[in-house]
């Protein structure tokens, strides 16, 4: 399994919002990032659904502050809804 195979399959979430958000990332955006934000990424897939989707909606701010560039850039996407 490829590498971009194995991480589309943990973007599946179990919240169809953040399937769509963290898919339409990998897709647009990771292949760009450096090898230390592509760590801090796949880090950030371990964090739960709501944890990441409330720092998104700045409900709250992660601990780990090297999430923080990940999570804006997580909201100025502009996903592909046909997922």
């Amino acid at each position: 399994m490829s590498e971009l195979s194995r991480l589309r399959w943990r973007c599946r979430r179990g919240i169809k919002e953040m399937d769509i958000i963290l898919q339409s990332f990998l897709d647009q955006t990771y292949p760009e990032l450096s090898n230390n934000k592509k760590i801090i990424f796949e880090n950030l897939l371990e964090e739960t659904d709501l944890d990441i989707l409330d720092w998104i909606l700045q409900r709250s701010q992660p601990e780990n502050k090297d999430y923080e560039s990940l999570i804006t850039q997580f909201r100025e996407l502009k996903p592909d809804n046909s997922q």
